[in-house]
């Protein structure tokens, strides 16, 4: 494994710094390790979410595509930062690459579909009653099936082509394939920049679109029956595309910036965007958390349990407990 792109004088080199990412890593990671572990038991096995059952089953694959993020993704990354290097070695350098952008990109189509059919939902809200969680699953996997028939080609060209130009970066700490250490074909070059191009413009169009026509929908709809539960599908969906630009437009921006005006970007500046990406994985949570009422009451009742279960085996093992 090559350490290329940066050195180590490029990395973190005070504590403070190194501090404060190491607390927002765990952070992420306990928060998506726990949350998203909560709302697949609380979606699957409880139906503890009062939105439409197609919205439900989106949220779900989210959940678990935020989850392979967090095991092969923000792990990888905390572990180099307390090592102050690669620890998990090449092949898991091969799948962080290769699946951050899988997941990323899934998640954006994800996001665009949850508010492509919260619009719908509004729109046509008598022929959305016939819409199930199986509609949800089978709209899911047709997605995660565009991502890997158009991400094949890339792969391909990552084993063909750039194989041997896996290196670890200090300025992310993360591995990267770096394709200027090698000759590539034009192709492989050229479909890249213009399926990630194209794919940024699109699902940039949806959300934007598809959350301004929510919100004039929602405005025709407020005072009909079943208010509280149309807005907070409306407020969720919103919110998750909030949260979804907040995450990536720092990137978009400070990459900007980089390649378009030749600003020096200073190492704390590009770690600290790379990492505040990691909001979009850790954020759904804390979303239900506060706008499903039936979601938060699933967790106040095990909560309840929780502590129920450990007053008893307080009071047994007193009980049991020799004098």
């Amino acid at each position: 494994m090559q350490t290329l792109d940066t050195n180590r004088d490029q990395g973190i080199q005070d504590d403070t710094e190194r501090f404060s990412f190491v607390l927002w890593l765990l952070f992420v990671l306990i928060s998506s390790l726990i949350g998203d572990t909560v709302i697949l038991i609380a979606t699957c096995k409880y139906k503890a979410m009062s939105l439409p059952n197609i919205i439900v089953a989106i949220i779900q694959h989210m959940a678990v595509c935020d989850l392979l993020q967090s095991i092969f993704r923000v792990f990888p990354v905390l572990a180099a930062i307390l090592a102050d290097g690669l620890v998990l070695g090449k092949v898991m350098g091969h799948i962080q690459t290769n699946l951050m952008y899988i997941t990323t990109w899934y998640t954006m189509l994800l996001t665009c579909a949850l508010t492509t059919v919260k619009f719908a939902h509004l729109k046509y809200p008598f022929q959305a009653r016939a819409w199930s969680k199986n509609t949800g699953h089978i709209i899911s996997v047709a997605l995660l099936g565009v991502v890997l028939v158009a991400y094949f080609p890339i792969l391909v060209g990552n084993i063909l082509y750039l194989r041997d130009t896996l290196g670890f970066s200090f300025l992310t700490y993360e591995c990267y394939y770096f394709d200027q250490l090698t000759e590539i074909p034009s192709w492989f070059r050229n479909y890249s920049l213009i399926f990630l191009a194209a794919l940024q413009l699109i699902c940039n169009t949806i959300l934007v679109v598809a959350s301004i026509l929510i919100l004039l929908l929602a405005k025709k709809v407020r005072s009909t029956m079943g208010r509280r539960r149309r807005l907070e599908g409306t407020i969720t969906v919103l919110l998750t595309v909030a949260v979804q630009f907040l995450s990536f437009l720092p990137t978009l921006v400070t990459y900007a910036i980089w390649l378009i005006m030749g600003v020096h970007i200073s190492g704390k500046l590009w770690r600290a965007v790379a990492y505040a990406a990691f909001l979009n994985i850790v954020a759904n949570f804390y979303i239900y958390c506060y706008t499903s009422r039936s979601f938060r009451e699933f967790l106040k009742s095990k909560i309840s349990e929780a502590r129920s279960f450990l007053r008893v085996g307080h009071c047994i093992l007193n009980k049991i407990r020799p004098d």
